[in-house]
């Protein structure tokens, strides 16, 4: 026998990791070691370095996007497991740093291959990433920080930038420092952000209109 591939899975459904791990003892080379039911209580199992299974949506209402950067962050690997084929979600995930996105009407076959294809560094091809990929029709969008990306969905949503400030913890001098930063980055992309009405509209092309996440 090779390698063994150990495996953690994320999700909110208890009976779903149950069968997970049953079935997953009969797979001689993959071992589903961890199991939690959000992203803070896996990290407290001070894992590294593991593949993860992540739902999309769980009932701590996490970003989806932030969890995936939490988990690579500590060197784990991300293949998000969801029943949504949402193109805006499998996109998001990716550009967070997910493996690959799998939707959960595929059989075990297809998630046993992806895990392989993942431990040793192929990629994962689904239908739903071939779906999202040649269909990503969006502007140029550029890498904002945590931060920045706050700033700029209170800010573009009407807030003035001293209660944007406020809202992501930071004094004025700072949230102005991101402000800045955010408008150079658009601009660099190409597309300009220059006023606040600009900003809006940057906003609403990438999708970052709901309310952030803290």
């Amino acid at each position: 026998m090779g390698k063994i591939i150990t495996v953690g899975a994320i999700d909110d459904d208890r009976m779903l990791l149950e069968m997970l791990k049953n079935w997953m003892a009969a797979v001689p080379d993959i071992q589903l070691i961890h199991t939690a039911a959000t992203v803070d209580e896996y990290l407290q199992l001070g894992v590294t370095n593991e593949i993860v299974l992540l739902d999309l949506n769980l009932k701590d209402d996490s970003s989806p996007a932030e969890n995936v950067v939490r988990l690579t962050r500590l060197g784990c690997k991300v293949l998000v497991v969801s029943i949504i084929a949402d193109q805006k979600y499998v996109i998001a995930t990716l550009e967070a740093g997910a493996e690959g996105y799998l939707t959960k009407n595929h059989g075990p076959d297809a998630l046993v291959t992806s895990i392989r294809q993942i431990a040793t560094g192929e990629l994962t091809p689904s239908q739903e990433l071939a779906f999202a990929v040649t269909r990503d029709n969006r502007p140029a969008r550029p890498q904002l920080s945590p931060q920045e990306g706050r700033l700029l969905s209170y800010y573009g949503r009407g807030m003035t930038l001293e209660a944007a400030a406020r809202k992501i913890g930071v004094s004025p001098r700072t949230a102005e420092d991101y402000l800045n930063r955010i408008k150079k980055k658009y601009e660099e992309a190409g597309r300009p952000a220059r006023t606040k009405l600009e900003l809006a509209e940057r906003l609403r092309e990438d999708g970052l209109e709901d309310e952030p996440r803290l």
